[in-house]
């Protein structure tokens, strides 16, 4: 089965996540990268209000996977307005499965992978799982049960 993880990470906390994660998958990743950046407030009403910031070209075609994992810091209990645009970018999704990882300061992971979920469904992809990570556990190198759960229900998806 062919895997990409598709993040954003503006400190570091959910890159990290997810290098781990697709080391026990053997997916490849995906950067998504902001054009420019903005001040955390900017960038905060803009998660907030649901709205789309720019990035730089990525791959946004999924036509040879067969599972895409989108990864995202909270933000004002938000996905990023990165993710959101990567999201919104995507081609040849019908019928290919995705999880969600959410990596947060405190809260907010249920809005996040509410939102994005609903994003990848109307582009007529299958949910699989999602997972949170919380930032202090990251800084102390405490998540590794839950990207072992993730990785594990990834695994055994049966792809149609």
């Amino acid at each position: 089965m062919k895997i990409m993880i598709a993040y954003y990470s503006w400190q570091g906390h959910t890159r990290k996540v997810v290098e781990a994660l697709a080391a026990k998958l053997g997916a490849e990743t995906e950067r998504i990268e902001p054009v420019k950046q903005s001040s955390m407030a900017t960038k905060a009403m803009k998660a907030y209000f649901s709205l789309k910031s720019d990035i730089n070209p990525c791959r946004t075609d999924l036509s040879d996977l067969d599972h895409l994992i989108v990864a995202t810091p909270v933000w004002a209990d938000h996905p990023t307005p990165y993710v959101m645009k990567y999201i919104s970018l995507l081609t040849n999704t019908s019928e290919k499965t995705f999880s969600i990882l959410v990596e947060m300061g405190g809260r907010g992971a249920d809005i996040t992978i509410k939102k994005v979920r609903k994003a990848l469904e109307k582009k007529g992809m299958k949910f699989v799982a999602s997972a949170v990570t919380v930032e202090r556990d990251v800084d102390d190198d405490n998540f590794e049960s839950t990207i072992t759960d993730m990785a594990d229900l990834i695994k055994n998806i049966s792809i149609v």
